[in-house]
């Protein structure tokens, strides 16, 4: 018998690329879907989301109560001059010729401090103000969450530069019916003090009178 080795093995070579090649094409359209293609959803996010930042404990120190008793300040000069009711016993620290702080002594940071600020030489509505303030706080601080916006108040949430979640109000006065903001008044806080700042700030715009009205009572 003639061997015809070469000649087989070239045809079982033919077979078997034909045969892959026919199983490659069945599995092709085994796999093909139908309809438009969509993004498949990751099995993890491609980059790991920030863990929540927890807040800094709260100074211990007693809740700010309501009703405190309060006595007649006067700061400014001349046609700058304004008088409103203050803490009785709180310290006053002068930031500024225009603005001052006062605070109840021997309470820690991050407790409770009200400022105050003239603010006459901005020439700027009341409304025009609390825009500011609110363009300030989400530049400037973290965690800004505004409770409540009033015609001449605002009520917000922060983090402190010390990761402490303060709880603030702030209330504007137009003084001599200009048109125009006079004063800004700020009562920062802690949650457990909220009753107490919103009263102190409420009772300090009531009484707060310029040059041209009569002491408070």
């Amino acid at each position: 018998m003639e061997w015809r080795g070469p000649a087989v093995l070239v045809t079982l070579l033919a077979l078997g690329t034909w045969s892959g090649y026919a199983a490659s094409g069945q599995s092709r359209e085994t796999t093909t879907g139908e309809g438009a293609a969509a993004p498949v959803e990751a099995a993890s996010p491609s980059s790991p989301l920030q863990p929540p930042r927890p807040y800094a404990p709260d100074p211990p120190d007693p809740a700010l109560e309501p009703d405190i008793p309060m006595k007649p300040a006067t700061v400014g000069t001349g046609k700058f001059e304004i008088t409103f009711p203050v803490p009785r016993g709180w310290t006053t620290i002068a930031n500024a010729t225009n603005e001052w702080k006062w605070k109840q002594p021997g309470t820690s940071n991050n407790t409770y401090v009200m400022r105050i600020e003239q603010i006459n030489s901005q020439d700027i509505t009341i409304e025009d103000a609390i825009d500011i303030r609110v363009a300030r706080l989400q530049d400037e601080q973290e965690d800004v969450r505004i409770i409540d916006r009033g015609a001449q108040t605002l009520e917000y949430t922060y983090r402190s530069n010390e990761d402490n979640a303060r709880h603030s109000f702030m209330h504007w006065l137009d003084l001599d019916d200009s048109g125009q903001a006079d004063v800004e008044i700020v009562v920062h806080g802690r949650e457990r003090d909220v009753e107490g700042t919103k009263d102190l700030i409420t009772r300090v715009a009531e009484g707060m009178r310029g040059a041209s009205a009569g002491p408070v009572s």
